[in-house]
Order: structure tokens, then sequence, then C-alpha cells
């Protein structure tokens, strides 16, 4: 038997309840981290049991885990690890600051 568990208050779904469901993703570039969460139009079972899945009992902890994970100020944090697709959610991750880059300038004779 499969336990849906909303990933920001801890409760457990019930067959007859409608909950939020999303997929979270990130990109880990050389110089940034990407992170994204699509929030699904329907809950399904096929997508609640994809690995990355999030599960939500109500719009407030949709809203409450978003601004989590999405915050500037939050401490990094492993969110969910898949081994077999080796994809990590990392909370918080920091981009890497870019320096301006002057254009040239043309040496006069």
């Amino acid at each position: 038997m499969i336990q849906y568990v909303c990933d920001s208050c801890g409760a457990v779904k019930e067959a007859s309840d409608n909950w939020v469901l999303g997929l979270a993703a990130e990109a880990l570039g050389a110089a940034s981290a990407r992170r994204e969460v699509t929030i699904l139009s329907t809950w399904d079972r096929p997508s609640a049991v994809y690995p990355l899945a999030v599960h939500f009992c109500s719009l407030e902890c949709k809203d409450d885990y978003m601004s989590r994970l999405f915050s500037p100020e939050a401490t990094p944090t492993l969110v969910k690890r898949h081994p077999a697709e080796e994809v990590a959610i990392i909370r918080d991750a920091q981009p890497l600051k870019r320096r301006a880059v002057q254009p040239r300038r043309k040496k006069t004779a």
C-alpha cells in the first residue's frame, strides 16, 4: 500500500481527499542552480508515484512549501534524492555571482 504524505505538513492522504500534485526538478549548472516546481491541473496516480512528485494537502501547504523552497534566506537542505536517476533537489542553493565584463577599448594611434 502506498501512502501519500504532504510535503509541507506531513498529513497523510485519504482516498476521498482532494490534494494538489506537483513535479519538482533542479538543473545544476557550473555557475548556478535552477529550481522549478510544476503544479499539475489534476491529481493522478501515475504522476503521484513519480520519484520527484510533491504532494500537498491544501493550497496553504503548497504556498508554504514554495516560499520555503525559493526563499533566499533559508539554509541549503536536501529535499529528495532518487538513486535510480541520480537527481537531487537541493533547497536554497545560491547561484554564483557573475562579474560584469567590460568591452575592450580600441587602441588609438
